[in-house]
């Protein structure tokens, strides 16, 4: 089993915090875009101001009208694919990630230029997004408690980021050893709707820093689904060879 060999994701921490595409989050993890916004010069001999920057309205979530996503309506199996790396920020291109990971069935699967596998419900409004973790230096507690500053600091205020859970676990996988999971779990309005995150960083047996990243994002109604998706994400995933 191969665990060391990596992709560079700046995405699922530093490089993406959730975006927003047709009026829904794409997931954890892509910052928001940051304006500047400048003066504008008066005509010679007037006076030049700069506008005030002046905080946008905290929004209050809408009904989703989804039902819920109930648990046991859900039935998983294991899948194996390849995510090619992404060059790194010394232009180094590393060889691809082959890996495995139990997932709903029936959710589309797709592998995004980020350096991930994104998993959606038929719906197009759930999934689960699974990256390695490149370089491996932090431990998965490390790299959760790294990620709470960031969405603090990232998040526009006006979308309502909370922190609704932090968690570290040491689960047996299904390779039946130990495994190191550090878990946090946060709410906020990037549209209209309320979205609850849960986002895992694991470290699998041969690691003892973070290797695998996930988040799950869903809606409120459906936490205990998404707690499963998460529970079963967290001890299913293996580099392959």
């Amino acid at each position: 089993m191969r665990a060391k060999r990596t992709v560079l994701v700046g995405g699922l921490l530093l490089a993406t915090v959730l975006g927003v595409a047709g009026g829904y989050a794409t997931g954890v993890l892509t910052y928001p875009s940051t304006v500047t916004v400048s003066g504008v010069p008066a005509p010679l001999g007037g006076i030049t101001t700069s506008p005030t920057n002046v905080p946008l309205p905290v929004k209050t979530a809408e009904p989703d009208g989804y039902e819920a996503l109930e648990p046991d309506a859900l039935s998983f199996h294991q899948l194996t694919f390849t995510i090619d790396l992404v060059q790194n920020a010394q232009g180094v291109d590393p060889p691809p990630v082959r890996l495995s990971v139990r997932v709903p069935k029936g959710w589309k699967q797709s592998v995004t230029e980020k350096g991930e596998a994104k998993f959606t419900d038929p719906t197009g409004t759930r999934w689960i997004r699974v990256s390695p973790v490149y370089p491996i230096k932090q431990t998965p507690r490390q790299k959760r408690d790294q990620l709470v500053p960031s969405l603090q600091s990232s998040i526009p205020h006006e979308q309502v980021f909370k922190v609704l859970s932090q968690s570290d676990d040491a689960p047996v996988g299904i390779d039946e050893r130990k495994r190191r999971v550090s878990q946090l779990t946060y709410s906020y309005i990037p549209i209209k709707w309320l979205r609850p995150v849960i986002v895992e960083y694991v470290a699998t047996a041969d690691q003892d820093a973070a290797d695998f990243e996930m988040s799950v994002t869903g809606f409120p109604q459906d936490q205990a689904a998404l707690d499963l998706i998460a529970e079963k994400a967290a001890v299913s995933v293996l580099p392959e060879d």
